[in-house]
C-alpha cells in the first residue's frame, strides 16, 4: 500500500473495514442475507426485522439463537420470501415491508442539540477514525444523553443495530438519532418507526428522504457542523426553545429598563 502526497509515493499501511454476512432464518425459513460489519449480529437482525414490520413488539419473538453467521428467530407473525442479499452499498437495499409509524410527539428541543449529538457520534466512532470507511448511528434520549452507538459498513445496518439494541434494553421513545450518512426515504422511515423525533446527519438527505420526514413530522437536520446546520423539516421543535430564550431575554431587558426608569 502506498500514499501519494506532495508529488511522491510513500509506503504506508491502511486499516480496512471488515465485512461479513449474516443469514436470517425466520420461523425455519431462510429469509435474507445481510452484508455487514462483524459485531452486534443479534441487534442487527432484530432491528432489521422489527423495522421491516416482521413483528411489532419484542414479546412476539419466541426464541432466537445465533450460530456463526446464522441468526435463527421464531416470531409470532408473518415472514418474507427468498434469500436475497441486501448489500452495504448506497442503495436502499431489500425491504419486505415497513413498520407502521405512530404520530410523533411534539418535544421542545435545545437548538444546540443537533450539534451536540453529531459531535458525540463523531467522537465515539472509533472504527471510522481507524478506517475512514464505515458509517455510524447513535441513539439518544431527548435530553441528548447517549444510549447506544453502532458502526457498520452499511448506514442502514448501523440504524438497524441501534433499533435492535433499543428493543433488547426496553428503551422507550421519543429518541434523537445522529447518523454519519445520507438520509434516504428508508432511513427517514426507520427513524420515525423507532419513535425518533429528530435526526441529525453529518451529510445531506435525498428528495424522498426529506419528503418522508415531512410526512412523518420528523425534524430532519443535515450538514450538521459545530458552526450550524440546515433544518429541512418540522423546525418547530427547535424554534420553540429558541423563541423562549429570545422572549426571556427581552423580558429581562424590559425589566431592567423599567427599574432604571424608576
Amino acid at each position: 500500500m502506498y500514499r501519494y502526497e506532495k508529488g511522491r509515493f510513500v509506503p504506508q499501511k491502511f486499516a480496512a473495514p471488515q465485512e461479513s454476512e449474516l443469514t436470517l432464518v425466520v420461523n425455519g425459513k431462510p429469509m435474507l442475507r445481510l452484508a455487514h460489519s462483524p459485531g452486534e449480529e443479534v441487534e442487527l437482525g432484530l432491528g432489521f426485522l422489527w423495522l421491516g414490520g416482521v413483528f411489532d413488539v419484542i414479546e412476539q419473538v419466541r426464541w432466537l439463537q445465533r450460530k456463526e453467521n446464522v441468526l435463527e428467530i421464531e416470531v409470532a407473525a408473518r415472514t418474507g420470501p427468498g434469500v436475497p442479499l441486501r448489500t452495504s452499498s448506497c442503495g436502499a437495499g431489500i425491504v419486505y415491508g415497513e413498520r407502521r409509524v405512530s404520530e410523533l410527539p411534539f418535544v421542545a428541543l435545545d437548538p444546540e442539540i443537533p450539534i451536540k449529538i453529531q459531535d458525540r457520534l463523531r467522537r465515539g466512532a472509533v472504527q471510522y477514525a481507524r478506517t475512514r470507511g464505515i458509517h455510524g448511528a447513535a441513539l439518544f434520549d431527548v435530553e441528548g444523553n447517549l444510549l447506544h452507538l453502532s458502526e457498520d459498513i452499511g448506514r442502514h445496518n448501523a440504524v438497524d443495530k441501534i433499533a435492535g439494541k433499543a428493543l433488547l434494553e426496553g428503551w422507550r421513545p421519543p429518541f434523537l438519532i445522529a447518523v454519519s450518512g445520507r438520509v434516504s426515504q428508508e432511513m427517514a422511515h426507520k427513524a420515525a418507526a423507532m419513535g425518533a423525533v429528530l435526526v441529525a446527519s453529518r451529510t445531506g438527505a435525498t428528495e424522498y428522504g426529506i419528503r418522508a420526514a415531512s410526512e412523518y413530522n420528523l425534524t430532519l437536520c443535515t450538514y450538521v457542523r459545530r458552526s450550524g446546520y440546515r433544518v429541512n423539516t418540522s423546525p418547530g421543535r427547535l424554534l420553540v426553545a429558541a423563541a423562549d430564550e429570545v422572549f426571556e431575554s427581552v423580558g429581562v431587558e424590559k425589566k431592567m429598563a423599567t427599574e432604571e426608569g424608576l
